[in-house]
């Protein structure tokens, strides 16, 4: 009789294990906010809705002296985002065909649009030193007026938004640069998310066509 009881306590305690299991990770998703806009989430996503990660800074663009002094200081993810209403757009890379004849002046032909509908910043992306997008701005004077330029100088911004993408064959590189796309992004949570198909390509994610997604 013993044995039988014995032999079904086990049972009984394991039949509790998948319950008990469930309520831990329950609690756990609760206690660190797991879910679709948490970017540690297992499969998370850069999607409409979801955050920001606040870790991430990126450098803007300045001469390489102004960086020496001011301890080639990253701006910081409050400084971008936070309280902001803030307009994203990523090029594959300064100098480059489509991002300096298209992409870049549908944006600075529309800077008191975008500020009339609110927006605090209009930023231009790229994975490209901070004193190459400077210089960039420089060449495009009024073309690029009103926007703030900054780098992906490691990279981190564009592989957490899994925007990657290898063009070292038309000579970009070393390493990976970002596709084509822009964000409205408002107190660091995503908005609107207009991805291109190919880097060539400049369909969705030109000034005009994100202008009219703002209410």
């Amino acid at each position: 009789g013993g044995v039988r009881i014995a032999g079904s306590m086990h049972s009984f305690a394991r039949s509790l294990r998948p319950l008990a299991t469930a309520g831990f990770q329950q609690a756990r998703s609760m206690a660190v906010g797991i879910g679709a806009g948490n970017p540690n989430t297992p499969g998370w996503a850069p999607a409409v809705g979801n955050r920001i990660s606040s870790a991430l800074t990126l450098q803007k663009a300045r001469k390489f002296d102004e960086g020496v002094a001011d301890g080639f200081k990253a701006s910081t993810y409050d400084e971008i985002f936070k309280g902001k209403k803030v307009v994203l757009f990523a090029v594959p890379g300064a100098f480059t065909g489509v991002c300096e004849k298209a992409h870049v002046p549908s944006f600075g032909k529309n800077a008191e649009a975008f500020k009339a509908k609110g927006v605090n910043s209009i930023i231009c992306l790229a994975v490209n030193d901070p004193y190459s997008m400077n210089a960039w701005k420089n060449v495009l004077g009024k073309g690029g007026e009103g926007i703030e330029f900054y780098s992906d100088f490691n990279g981190a911004f564009t592989k957490y938004m899994q925007k990657e993408v290898d063009l070292s064959a038309a000579g970009l590189g070393p390493g990976k640069r970002s596709m084509r796309y822009a964000a409205v992004i408002e107190d660091g949570i995503i908005k609107v998310l207009n991805v291109e198909k190919t880097t060539g390509d400049l369909k969705v994610s030109d000034g005009e066509t994100i202008l009219q997604t703002l209410k």
